[in-house]
């Protein structure tokens, strides 16, 4: 009889231990998915904010706006490693020739329908902002990070332009009107 009771005691401690265990482990869960939505969130902000970046530096360089919209590559845009002084990392703007993704293709975006967007072609891509951690000019490509990827991912420097570009100061000044 009091092994009886003793097993009887030993199941429902463990029923009741189960129970708290469950529920333990289902306010983990709860805990971690909303501080995963709200990173989430922040990189979506943080993202927005570079691809905002990237924009207004085309919207404010001509020799930058007619690469992009009208395809005309001036010998005198300064892109890191190819014909700027210095491959140093910093902030560069990543602009692909339409049709392509905002992202390349080697970019491991978030799980959210936002970042997995950033993939998609497009007529006109979104210009981004990316910080450059590592240059390679042996293979002319550049190890970046940016907030709408999870982790770092090569650029061919080909599509890697200095911020302020130095000719558009001359554009400025001359009557040169073909880029306005």
């Amino acid at each position: 009889m009091k092994v009886l009771s003793s097993v009887i005691h030993t199941k429902l401690l463990l029923v009741i231990l189960a129970g708290v265990l469950s529920i333990v482990s289902f306010q983990v869960w709860q805990y971690n998915q909303a501080r995963y939505e709200k990173f989430i969130i922040h990189a979506k902000n943080d993202c927005g904010v570079y691809i905002e970046l990237g924009e207004g530096a085309v919207k404010n360089s001509p020799s930058l706006r007619a690469l992009k919209y009208q395809n005309k590559r001036l010998r005198e845009l300064k892109q890191p490693g190819i014909n700027s002084e210095s491959a140093d990392p910093g902030d560069y703007v990543m602009l692909f020739r339409s049709p392509a993704s905002t992202l390349p293709p080697n970019a491991l975006p978030f799980d959210d329908p936002f970042f997995t967007s950033l993939l998609n072609k497009e007529e006109s891509p979104k210009t981004l902002m990316v910080s450059v951690l590592d240059f390679d000019l042996q293979k002319k490509q550049a190890t970046v990070e940016s907030y709408c990827a999870k982790k770092p991912f090569v650029v061919d420097l080909e599509n890697l332009y200095v911020r302020y570009q130095p000719i558009d100061r001359d554009l400025r000044r001359s009557n040169f009107d073909i880029l306005f």
